[in-house]
């Protein structure tokens, strides 16, 4: 062999040294193709994860984010007068300011709405500001004392809210002597605490008449008679107008004694803390 010959066999590699070389480089480029894979792939996971996160977020249907927003409370639709404003009742002649219904659901067993009422003569209790707001509940529909312009309302606070006391109203009108008074209140003379009441109904001289209609017709649509006793009622057409009556303290009185008693609200009278 000629001294070419050895020095070219020393310089290039045999077919077997070629191989292993080859080899090495394939096994190289191939972990290097797979970390750049897995970490395109860890990339991609990471920044879906931070979109999912966003998405998460903004959904008000995750029950992570209801809990961290809890939905309006009725109690958030009006004033609060403080925690420590917790008057167990107060009871008031108020004129309307407004009276409009609150978010329901279906399953909501009563109506909700938030009222506003200027107060013009405080009977029972104590509250500073001469209007107040407060929450009513009603299981038939509008609150019937939502339809007089003045009543005698009856309400109780939580925690420095207001809450009306369920279906305790009198719609109250000027008397030409100054004062407030209600028609006969048949229903709190027919209650059973009331069997032996000293108050006795009176006839009262309204600055105006103070007529009902006989005929009424519900939310639903449903008509209805009512019927208005005599003497304490005269009927005319389809009109009855109040003669009897009381002032607002004795309606305030038999009040007292019959439905917020029962209510344990009063007990002999005296208000049960």
């Amino acid at each position: 062999m000629s001294i070419r010959n050895r020095a070219d066999s020393a310089t290039i590699p045999s077919l077997r040294q070629c191989t292993y070389v080859s080899g090495n480089i394939m096994k190289i480029i191939h972990s290097q193709i797979t970390a750049i894979i897995v970490t395109t792939i860890l990339a991609c996971n990471n920044q879906s994860n931070k979109l999912n996160n966003a998405d998460l977020k903004s959904d008000t249907l995750v029950d992570n984010h209801i809990t961290s927003q809890p939905l309006d409370t009725p109690r958030s639709f009006v004033k609060n007068y403080g925690v420590n404003d917790s008057n167990r009742l107060f009871v008031f002649v108020g004129q309307k300011i407004w009276v409009d219904a609150l978010p329901s659901r279906t399953t909501d067993f009563d109506n909700g709405f938030k009222a506003k009422y200027l107060v013009l003569e405080k009977v029972f209790g104590n509250f500073p500001s001469d209007t107040i707001e407060f929450i009513a509940y009603d299981h038939y529909g509008i609150p019937a004392f939502s339809k007089y312009q003045n009543v005698l309302l009856y309400l109780s606070a939580n925690s420095g809210t207001y809450y009306q006391q369920k279906y305790i109203y009198n719609d109250v009108y000027k008397t030409k002597d100054g004062r407030w008074a209600g028609s006969y209140a048949g229903d709190d003379y027919e209650h059973e605490y009331n069997k032996h009441t000293k108050i006795k109904p009176i006839i009262i001289q309204f600055t105006q008449k103070v007529a009902y209609p006989k005929k009424v017709t519900d939310d639903d649509g449903k008509q209805f008679t009512l019927t208005f006793p005599k003497p304490y009622f005269k009927t005319v057409g389809d009109s009855a107008y109040a003669i009897y009556g009381n002032y607002i303290d004795d309606l305030f009185k038999l009040k007292r004694d019959g439905y917020l008693t029962a209510r344990n609200i009063f007990k002999n009278g005296k208000l049960v803390q």
